[in-house]
């Protein structure tokens, strides 16, 4: 049986920021370097993330860590930096961990995540063979934050945003349909193609999807974690809900088997309050149509009192209602013009 080698792919567009970061977490893994390369597959970038690339490669040259190849990506996007680096993988390597430039992880996260996949593959009841890959969990940015990010933070975890998705909080090891920055098997990546390049933002879904069509199974765990810089302004977030609205479409229109009701909830609290508009029901000595928007701040409000509640913020108390309305209605717009809009979506970028 060959020997484990990590390929740990990281796509980067204008990532100076972050990059450094990113890539020092993984020079100091406790995974042995020999078994471990780096691709930084960048978009063209020109914010100097190539130039902190190319002198992080020769620092971990000197050190012995491991070797970082910077690679160019004229596609730009994700799912190209990831088939780019499917397609120069050394012949030795066995697994393939995602990343992407403004995350970061402890520094044995591939060695806990190498044992753990290691003792999912020896259980008496798993097909090791079948085995796609595993994902990690996303914990909150230990990055200093401002109110507005500090409301975005605790949004991505509820619920009623994306917090059954890549940002849920989850303990053990499970079966999952959305493994986060998962560590996958080379021959799984193979057998299906790798990823689709047809879509910008839920490539990941998209590839999932094919390998559990093909008998393949993805499970996430608990046994390491990685942090996510994330959104910090209100503009930001409109556009991130638009954005994952738009390509959700695209995604639905491919594969309507994996729709949920909740992703159109507010498309359909809208059409009822119309709907009792237009036909002017009286309940209660009201007009009917106010009860869907009052239940629906209701909710909201609860939700922003048990995060200010669980957290000691105070202003979570406001903020959380703000930015699911938020969310709700870039999200919602994005849906349908997804539905309208051939191509790609505006603005669209890397990460």
């Amino acid at each position: 049986m060959a020997e484990p080698f990590v390929v740990t792919v990281v796509p980067t567009y204008q990532e100076a920021e972050y990059i450094e970061r990113c890539l020092r977490s993984l020079m100091v893994q406790t995974w042995s370097a020999e078994q471990h390369l780096i691709h930084v597959v960048d978009g063209g970038s020109d914010d100097g993330t190539r130039e902190i690339v190319e002198a992080l490669s020769k620092e971990s040259d000197k050190s012995d860590g491991p070797k970082i190849l910077l690679l160019d990506n004229p596609g730009r996007y994700v799912a190209e930096a990831r088939n780019l680096s499917l397609s120069h993988l050394p012949e030795e390597a066995t697994h393939v961990l995602e990343m992407i430039g403004h995350v970061w992880v402890p520094s044995n996260h591939i060695e806990e995540r190498m044992l753990d996949l290691d003792d999912l593959e020896h259980k008496p009841n798993v097909d090791a063979k079948k085995i796609a890959g595993i994902g990690t969990l996303v914990r909150e940015s230990d990055q200093p934050l401002g109110m507005v990010g500090r409301w975005i933070e605790a949004v991505l975890q509820n619920p009623l945003a994306s917090g059954r998705g890549q940002f849920a909080q989850f303990s053990g090891r499970e079966k999952t349909t959305i493994p986060p920055f998962s560590l996958y098997h080379r021959a799984a990546l193979e057998a299906v193609g790798g990823w689709n390049t047809d879509f910008i933002t839920t490539q990941d879904s998209e590839l999932n999807m094919r390998l559990s069509n093909e008998g393949w199974t993805l499970w996430r765990s608990n046994a390491s974690y990685c942090r996510m810089a994330k959104r910090t302004s209100l503009h930001g977030w409109l556009r991130f809900g638009h954005r994952y609205g738009f390509w959700r479409t695209k995604h639905l229109l491919k594969t309507p088997e994996r729709a949920s009701l909740l992703e159109f909830l507010p498309w359909i609290g809208l059409l009822c309050t119309l709907a009792l508009c237009y036909l002017d029901v009286g309940m209660m000595g009201y007009s009917a149509w106010v009860f869907p928007p009052m239940a629906y701040l209701l909710v909201l409000t609860l939700h922003g009192f048990l995060e200010a509640l669980s957290r000691g913020q105070p202003t979570l108390l406001l903020g959380v209602p703000i930015m699911l309305v938020m969310l709700h209605i870039s999200f919602s717009f994005g849906l349908l013009d997804g539905l309208l809009r051939k191509g790609r979506a505006p603005r669209d970028r890397t990460g």
